[in-house]
């Protein structure tokens, strides 16, 4: 993905662009990830890919004509499926080009790591890649390296790179007499007669082969030995056993031996449905690899943009490009080509001497079909750069749901740096039983609390269920009153909240160490919250529906002991505890409570209808209340100061960051977000969440602040935005995560409670007793 500039150095520019790390490279030259000098940013859609020629290659009149057509083929061709070229300079010292970075996989990467794409993936990207060969074609352009390696995947569809060798209709070759330019495995026919012969349909006959690579998980003319496929590839023997059969028709007739018999890029692209889909639907292993590499390039513009060095950062991520001999992903064996078919492939490949460049290495097959000469790789974002990824740093706190203190749903930075990730953690999903509502994650375990008292205990870095207690019948079996307990974490001991009162358990192995009973057999738990050690949990009394209860427990090793009691005049809903007070709303009305004796210190107006409460510093807001907007209270009076909101349908929210920015969603369906300043309590800016990524997705109904992001949620979607706003130029802006459901869920009948972030990770409990947990994006 990404790998680290040499320590030591100073900031190293090329034009008026700033290398940030390093790309890949290739035998001719060299790929980074940059930023404009003048405007440093930690926005990968202000990024670019900057391509130079080796510093140690002499350059020539005739390198420089090469390299200015490639910058001459890249301006000429446009579309939303191609790279745009930024800027270039054939002629500088050491030439270069600039053009649009994509914060995503390669397809060769995508489909290594994750697998082959589900059929209505293939079609989208296939109509996609046919639009983009199409605007080459208008424009007079072949690209002859059409490969997985060459297509990277972008939240909004594929982005065909890497014009190196392309070649416009009516220029001269460049290339030495008897070399063939393309890359083994996704060449035409064509190629191998040599350059002259490649015509629009050979680019076509690639886009085939790239096609049912992304379908299957191997090339159609994959085989062991290399010399099979340059025969297989002459003879357009195509293997597409792996291929869904849905998708046959159109792959076929792309890969036809006689140019004359392909459809054009147009042609194509109706055949694969016509427009590429305004809504992309990568899988959820893709969505993820997206996140991975947002998150990737933000950490190291921000390191940029800070001004600190970036030469020290770690290697992020391993490349795995697609090779015709080394597939990574592999399907079943039973593909492989049938053993007669690969000994009469290679006598027939042994009697013709094939010579080979491969996108900037020469790879050379001499009369016996051994290979020889060099292996240089791809010069592009995509190629592998050496080295492995060091291990970051890990999670060593607990992190607790809401937020935290005061439960304004801002997870701060540690959401997005990976020091704080779980150890070993990678993206996983688990079933556990139905209920669980809320979750808190600790180094290595993610401990979730159900309803009735149940709780589960999780590997945080892989899902793995180390432990589980199963739910207690409530008394008078009263399933309103059987709600989920905070998930408390203190130490090595996770408590949960029950029936009969507070049970402690090993966090790690679940083994019971105690237990603190319930305020008697008549009083049921409502809610809790944990701050500084001491649960403060509301109870309803069973009998007498007037009544309520809040308690104080000093949580031990082996359960806990009661601080205080207060009984209260209505029913309590979920309590906050916040500098030094315990807010509870009794029925709709917040009243304040001393933290440290039960006292009732403060109580609001009765007209005020709060359900839930949010505590930020000197201020208290109610959770919106449909058309009547968020009021904001006096932390220490309860008076309301202001109402934030008014007149808006509120469906979500609200949250707040530590800087004092209010976030909620309102409209239909929860669809724009609104942000306010939470001291004058002015409007900062409103975005609609990019309908694009929400078309049929629920209601979104969540919102909370993770580092410089901010995040909405619905069912099985995550979003987010930059905290500053969007901008209003790029549909990139939002970026999401769909969570991977198991076979057979209908995500309609789920609904997920509340997340958690950490280490650019997002963990997901929904009500049927789901957990999941994938990047963040």
């Amino acid at each position: 993905m990404l790998k680290a500039l040499p320590a030591g150095q100073p900031p190293r520019l090329v034009g008026p662009y700033r290398l940030l790390a390093a790309l890949g490279a290739g035998g001719m030259g060299e790929v980074h990830l940059a930023c404009r000098a003048d405007a440093p940013t930690a926005d990968p859609q202000l990024m670019v890919a900057v391509k130079t020629v080796r510093a140690d290659l002499e350059v020539d009149g005739d390198f420089r004509t090469r390299f200015r057509r490639e910058i001459t083929a890249a301006r000429a061709v446009s579309g939303p499926y191609a790279a745009r070229l930024v800027d270039a300079d054939a002629d500088a010292a050491v030439p270069w080009l600039a053009t649009e970075y994509v914060p995503g996989p390669s397809l060769a990467e995508a489909v290594t790591r994750t697998g082959p794409l589900p059929v209505e993936a293939v079609r989208a990207l296939g109509a996609a890649l046919a639009r983009a060969l199409e605007s080459v074609h208008t424009a007079k352009v072949l690209h002859r390296d059409l490969k997985p390696a060459n297509v990277l995947l972008g939240a909004a569809g594929p982005k065909l790179i890497d014009f190196g060798i392309a070649q416009a209709f009516e220029a001269t070759a460049l290339t030495s007499t008897g070399l063939v330019v393309g890359s083994p495995g996704f060449m035409s026919p064509e190629h191998l007669v040599g350059s002259r012969a490649v015509v629009p349909a050979s680019d076509v006959f690639c886009l085939g082969a790239v096609l049912a690579f992304a379908a299957s998980g191997r090339g159609p003319f994959h085989d062991e030995e290399m010399a099979s496929v340059i025969f297989r590839i002459s003879r357009a023997q195509a293997e597409l056993d792996g291929v869904p059969v849905e998708l046959r028709p159109a792959i076929e007739r792309c890969l036809e031996l006689d140019p004359a018999e392909r459809p054009t890029a147009a042609e194509l692209a109706a055949l694969l449905g016509g427009e590429a889909p305004t809504t992309f639907p990568w899988p959820s292993g893709v969505l993820s690899l997206l996140a991975e590499y947002g998150d990737a390039a933000r950490r190291i513009g921000a390191a940029a943009a800070s001004g600190a060095g970036v030469a020290d950062l770690p290697t992020i991520g391993p490349q795995v490009p697609y090779s015709p001999t080394d597939a990574g992903y592999r399907p079943p064996a039973a593909s492989s080509p049938p053993e007669h078919r690969r000994r009469w492939a290679a006598i027939a490949a042994s009697a013709v001497a094939v010579t080979v460049l491969v996108a900037g290495g020469v790879v050379l097959f001499n009369s016996r079909g051994e290979q020889g000469g060099s292996t240089g790789g791809a010069a592009g974002p995509t190629a592998s750069p050496s080295g492995g990824p060091k291990t970051p740093a890990a999670l060593s706190q607990v992190v607790l749901p809401y937020g935290g203190e005061g439960h304004g749903g801002d997870f701060g930075k540690a959401a997005t740096d990976r020091a704080s990730r779980p150890a070993g953690w990678s993206p996983w999903k688990t079933q556990v039983v139905a209920g669980t509502e809320s979750c808190a994650l600790a180094p290595k375990v993610l401990l979730c609390a159900g309803s009735g008292g149940s709780a589960v205990g999780l590997s945080a870095a892989d899902g793995r269920k180390l432990w589980a207690v199963p739910a207690q019948e409530t008394p008078g079996g009263e399933g309103l009153y059987a709600t989920a307990g905070y998930p408390a974490v203190v130490g090595d001991t996770a408590y949960v909240s029950g029936p009969d009162g507070v049970t402690a358990y090993g966090l790690e192995d679940g083994r019971r160490k105690g237990r603190v009973g319930a305020p008697g057999g008549d009083w049921a738990v409502k809610g809790s919250d944990l701050l500084d050690g001491i649960l403060y949990s509301t109870y309803i009394h069973l009998s007498d529906e007037g009544k309520g209860l809040v308690t104080a427990l000093k949580l031990t090793g082996d359960g806990g002991r009661e601080l205080w009691r207060h009984e209260l005049d209505g029913l309590p809903e979920q309590p906050v505890a916040a500098g030094g007070r315990v807010y509870v709303p009794v029925g709709v009305t917040p009243v304040a409570l001393d933290a440290g004796t039960g006292e009732e210190t403060a109580r609001a107006a009765e007209d005020l209808n709060c359900g839930r409460l949010v505590v930020r510093g000197q201020h208290v807001l109610c959770s919106p209340s449909q058309d009547q907007g968020v009021p904001v209270l006096d932390a220490r009076t309860l008076r309301q100061q202001r109402t934030l909101g008014r007149g808006l349908t509120l469906a979500g929210g609200p949250a707040v960051s530590e800087d004092g920015l209010v976030a909620v969603l309102a409209g239909e369906r929860g669809r724009t977000v609104v942000t306010y300043d939470l001291e004058s309590g002015r409007e900062r800016w409103r975005a609609d969440v990019h309908w694009q990524y929400t078309v049929g997705t629920g209601p979104l109904t969540r919102v909370w602040f993770v580092g410089d992001r901010l995040v909405v949620g619905g069912r099985q979607h995550v979003h987010t935005i930059p905290v500053s706003g969007p901008t209003g130029k790029r549909e990139e802006e939002f970026e999401t995560f769909v969570a991977d459901l198991p076979e057979g869920v209908d995500e309609s009948e789920l609904s997920s409670t509340e997340a958690l972030a950490a280490g650019g990770a997002v963990f997901l409990p929904f009500s049927g007793g789901l957990v999941l947990s994938g990047y963040l994006p």
